[in-house]
This record gives structure tokens, sequence and C-alpha cells, in this order.
């Protein structure tokens, strides 16, 4: 080990010591032996010179040294990164969204995005509520009274959102007296514009004490005793820019109830303003059948409050169609099938999450939708469980049959209890057979062939 380290030191010694000339060591003075002979020791240049009869190095002259500035290196021009092709995002669920192809410019079963006066159904909507009374008939109850026959429509909003929408009663409790008598208004039955001269007067009389500036959705509440209202209180849709325009404020959507909210409660408040959002009337304007008392609604039975309007109804819950169309259902809870065959489960429409209808385009305007059914929230009177199989056709207008539930055995059926497929259950509609091959509390799986 010694003999190790004194090997290094003595290497070091060697680099640090300025090399010696034969004679000895470099300094002035010192003997040279080479006349004019250079050497530089520790940053000063000696010269061997003759002094005398001897040669000597002289003094020796300090070397001052610059350190040359380095040249940098020029650095490679980077070659740029070729900017990434982003892939388009493509809407896989688009062959299934039905155009708006039924003449009409307010309601549709179909149309992405929707008619762009309805009311917006994502987030918060303020509805401010107007409550009026007539000389033929005052109001007996207070405004309060008058308020909880509809304020339970906003639970409704909310479950069939999935807590989407959040449709907020802002009412003025107090009673505003109209110019007519109740049966005045709606003589010769409602026109747009005797509507909206109604829905006009109502907001005037009560300017002084309601700010306008906020209202979404603008609700005129008449005195539920005023059986001269009748039996239609209407929902407000304009379009074309023929709404009103209140404390700076458009308005276009909104509702005036009648004496008929009696018998249907506070679900009329949800039907009339799924129609200011869009959506169709899904019962029969025209009776087939006068006997028949479920004639009415002998296209989907007492499916959708869009339908027959009633929490006693078999499965008020709006289909999940409506859903998606009022952006509800989102577009990856939609599977379009393109295919000839596919096996899928299908969550509950009363469910959050999961796929929520198979869609099968028929044709531009037509198309089979499969969604599931189970006794949930304002469906628990379900009858029967299973798979729901209807047909779409954005073509027909509101109250025409733009929706058609199947199996339909008005017979034997007329409330369309027995329409959901159970297991083991199928039905072919427009060439498309659906069959439920399992069931459970998280769906129906069901395998479909065209």
């Amino acid at each position: 080990m010694k003999r190790s380290i004194s090997a290094v030191v003595l290497a070091l010694i060697m680099v640090l010591v300025p090399a010696m000339s034969a004679s000895g060591a470099v300094k002035a003075g010192a003997p040279c032996s080479k006349l004019n002979a250079a050497t530089t020791v520790f940053g000063i240049k000696y010269k061997c010179i003759k002094s005398g009869k001897k040669l000597v190095w002289n003094k020796g002259v300090k070397v001052t040294t610059s350190t040359p500035l380095a040249t940098p290196t020029p650095s490679a021009t980077p070659t740029p990164s070729p900017t990434p092709t982003v892939a388009p995002v493509v809407d896989s669920s688009a062959e299934c969204k039905l155009p708006v192809a039924d003449g009409r410019g307010d309601v549709s079963i179909g149309g992405w995005p929707r008619i762009s006066e309805r009311s917006k159904t994502l987030g918060d909507v303020t509805a401010t509520v107007i409550m009026v009374d007539f000389s033929d008939a005052p109001a007996t109850m207070t405004p309060a009274e008058a308020l909880s026959r509809i304020s339970p429509a906003q639970d409704v909003f909310k479950e069939m959102s999935y807590g989407k929408l959040s449709y907020n009663l802002k009412p003025q409790l107090k009673w505003y007296r109209m110019s007519k008598k109740s049966s005045e208004y709606v003589a010769g039955g409602w026109t747009f514009l005797k509507h909206r001269d109604y829905i006009n007067e109502a907001a005037k009389l009560a300017d002084a004490d309601v700010d306008f500036s906020s209202t979404d959705s603008l609700i005129i509440l008449a005195n539920p005793d005023a059986q001269g209202m009748g039996y239609s209180g209407p929902a407000f849709a304009a379009i074309r820019g023929a709404g009103l325009t209140l404390d700076g404020r458009y308005i276009s959507n909104g509702a005036t109830s009648a004496y008929d909210l009696n018998n249907w409660k506070s679900i009329w408040l949800n039907h009339e303003i799924s129609h200011s959002m869009g959506l169709v009337d899904l019962y029969a304007f025209t009776r087939s059948n006068a006997a028949d008392r479920y004639d009415g609604f002998r296209f989907t039975g007492e499916f959708s409050y869009m339908g027959f309007s009633s929490y006693e109804a078999n499965s008020p819950s709006l289909l999940a169609f409506e859903r998606w169309n009022l952006g509800w259902v989102e577009d990856s809870q939609i599977e379009c099938m393109k295919s000839a065959q596919l096996t899928k489960l299908i969550s509950p429409v009363q469910a959050i999450g999961g796929t929520k209808a198979v869609i099968i385009p028929i044709s531009r305007t037509k198309a089979v939708v499969i969604e599931s059914r189970r006794p949930l929230g304002i469906d628990k009177a379900l009858n029967k469980s299973g798979a729901l199989v209807y047909l779409v056709d954005s073509s027909i207008q509101s109250g025409i049959g733009p929706v058609k539930v199947f199996p339909s055995d008005l017979a034997s059926d007329p409330r369309y209890l027995k329409a959901p497929r159970a297991l083991g259950e199928s039905v072919t509609v427009e060439g498309v057979t659906v069959k439920v091959i399992a069931s459970d509390a998280s769906g129906d799986t069901v395998e479909i062939s065209k």
C-alpha cells in the first residue's frame, strides 16, 4: 500500500514541478548550456545569455497568456416535431338522431340541437309564477295553497333529468284580478295570439311587484276553482321572436293553468313545460273509438306523462328517447345499432348510469327504440317490468302518433300494461326482432337481430 501511495505522490510531483535543465534549476543567473535557448517556468520566460565568459539565464519576462474565447459550437437546429393529427370526433349516435321532419316549428320528437327558442333543460331554470283570479271566480284559497298544487313538479323534473335540471318556482304570492271573466278568455278555444295576450295581461298586472329580468319560464297560475277556464291549460311555446319581452327579458316559454289542474295535479306542469322544452303529445288528438275510454292513449298506453299525464298512470316516466332529446341522457348512453345482430344490457331508464337505450335506425326519420323499465320513482305502479320496445317517427306530428309502443293488443291490453318484454319474451317491429335473454335489477339484456 505504501509503495502505491508513493508512486502516486511521485507522479504528482512530476506533473507539478517545472522541468529542470541538465545543469540545475532554471532561475535568473543560473547557468545554462546553450546560447539563446529559452524556457518558461512558473509563467516567466527565461533566455540563455552570455554574461562575461559564462552562459546564464537572464531575469526573464513574465508571459501574459490570454484565454482564447471559446467559439461556441453551433447548436443543431432542432427538427420541429410534427403537429399531431387529431382524429375528428365521430358521433357514433348521429345516425339515430332523427331530424325535425313534421313541418312544425314549436315541438318535435326529433331534432339535434333542439329548436333554439325552446326552454333550456340543463342547470337552473327560474320559473316566475303569477297568480290570477277573476270576477266570476274570486280566489278563496291562499296563494301558498295554490302554489302547493304545482310545487311537486320541481322534484319530478329532478327525477326525470337525473338531477341535471333544477326547475325552480319563484312565486309572487299575491292574487291579481284579471279584467275579464274566466270563460271569456277561452271562449272559442285558445289561439296563440289569445293565449299570449292573456299571459301579457297577467304579467303587466304583476309588473310593479315582479322583476322579470331573470325569468326563464313564465307560469300563470289561475285560481284552481275557476271552472270557466275549462279543461285545457296549455303550454306557451313561442317561435320566431313571437314571445314576450318583460323588463328587457325575452320570454318564449311557460304555461297557463286551467280547471283540469284539479284532475292532473302537479304533473300537469311537467307535461306542459316539457312541451315548452320541445316534446310532443303522445296521446291521440282524435278518437277512433268513442266507446273506448283508453282510445285516446292508443299509441303509447300509460307510458310517459306526455301521453297519459297522471301520477296514477302505469309508468309516467319520460321515455329514454325523450330524455335523450332533452340532454338528460348522454350520447354515450345510447347504443346506435348498425350491425345485423347485437346483444346488450340496458339499464332501467329510472336509474342513473348505464346504457339507456338501443336504437335501430330504420330510415332518416324512423327508428326502433328499446329501453328497460322498473317500478321505481314515479313509476312505482309499473304493472310489468321488462324491455319496452317502441317506434319513433319524427315525420309524424304531435298527437298523431309520433311514438308507438309494441306489442299493441288494444282488445286485451288497452293500457299497454303487458307491453314490456320479460325474460324469454320477444317482439318484432319493422323487421327488428328483440328478445330478452336475461333480466334482473341491473336491467334487461336483449338479443337483437334485423
